[in-house]
């Protein structure tokens, strides 16, 4: 997932808007405006305004950060409700963009740019992601909603011309099968290499799109992270989108998180994973460490998985929390691991020491 760090993300690590959430705008907002970005004139309804910074969601989803004081912002109030664009504008608009080398698919919550001539397994692969994560959040009482904008695929040829994309639009990222903006509303990966691997991330990415478009995360607080990418790890085994073998719990397991965890220790003694779990629930600082990222992600999806398997209510108590947080407020230590002992009833070591021993059962 990619992120975007700006005046107001100095209080927030992920900046990130519920979609079409009229009542997380301030109250002196109450429609479309006009503004110049980047050398273009674009519409968008402001959902957040602070002194220097106005956050704006424009009519395709994407996000933008734009200074109100700025004399060449030229913000004009357009009197209108806002509307987001329609599905065939949409398509046009991303056909011109791409070119006559791909062509744009629509599925039921989709529009997918790919390679001419691809057929129908990216549309599929994206379309059956996102009904399995509708599917089994909605099952343990998690808060869903239909996204207001069809939500965009790009599936590049190649790793040359994926990161060519990134450089385009100002993806610093390497070594990787794919990503999700949360600025664009765009999953990018590409149609090569690994198809399995491939897959795996597509699913991962598919689920930061999903939660951001149907209200389980909030692209305007401050969510953290081992909520975030704990989703998305969640959902990279096929099983979990696959209502064949969605029932059998063995085939949900991500095996490569479980993998990393047995190799580090972490499952084997009660009080390690604990120790690591009260670090992610209080800070991202494991996310930001390079020597201790890939630890970050499998005790994410360790925590989130047996919350979904274990305690469904919890699972769906701290997702609901975390996604109806005020906008732009400091979520900071103390209240991250008082909020989270108060869902899950019990101390984070003792939690902890829960999940290891869970973990052994697998």
């Amino acid at each position: 997932m990619v992120f975007k760090r700006t005046a107001f993300a100095a209080i927030l690590v992920l900046a990130c808007v519920s979609i079409g959430s009229p009542r997380r705008a301030l109250a002196q907002v109450t429609g479309l405006i006009e503004f110049r970005e980047g050398g273009r004139i674009r519409q968008g309804l402001p959902l957040v305004s602070l002194a220097r910074e106005m956050i704006v969601i424009g009519t395709d989803g994407w996000l933008h950060s734009i200074d109100p004081t700025e004399p060449n912002t030229q913000i004009r109030q357009l009197g209108q409700s806002y509307e987001p664009i329609s599905v065939p504008l949409f398509r046009n608009q991303l056909q011109a963009e791409f070119g006559k080398g791909y062509e744009v698919v629509s599925t039921s919550n989709f529009l997918i740019v790919q390679p001419r001539g691809r057929g129908n397994r990216w549309p599929h692969l994206f379309e059956q992601s996102h009904r399995g994560f509708i599917s089994y959040m909605s099952k343990r009482g998690v808060r869903t909603r239909k996204g207001r904008f069809p939500m965009v695929a790009i599936v590049f040829p190649d790793e040359v011309a994926m990161y060519t994309e990134f450089k385009k639009v100002g993806i610093d990222m390497s070594r990787v099968a794919g990503v999700y903006s949360i600025l664009s509303n765009r999953v990018m990966t590409h149609d090569g290499r690994h198809s399995s691997i491939i897959a795996a991330t597509v699913r991962h990415e598919a689920a930061h799109q999903s939660a951001f478009n149907s209200g389980v995360h909030s692209r305007v607080n401050d969510t953290p992270r081992w909520i975030t990418e704990g989703i998305g790890q969640l959902f990279e085994p096929e099983a979990m989108t696959v209502t064949q073998t969605a029932g059998r719990r063995a085939e949900r397991v991500n095996v490569d998180s479980l993998r990393e965890l047995n190799q580090q220790g972490l499952a084997n003694e009660d009080g390690l994973l604990a120790t690591k779990i009260h670090c992610l629930v209080g800070s991202d600082e494991m996310f930001e460490d390079v020597k201790q990222v890939n630890q970050a992600y499998a005790v994410s999806w360790a925590v989130m998985f047996y919350l979904a398997e274990r305690q469904p209510q919890q699972f769906a108590a701290i997702l609901n929390h975390t996604a109806s947080r005020p906008p732009l407020e400091n979520y900071d230590r103390d209240q991250r691991i008082e909020d989270f002992e108060r869902v899950v009833g019990m101390d984070v070591h003792d939690f902890g020491n829960r999940v290891t021993r869970f973990l052994r059962s697998l």
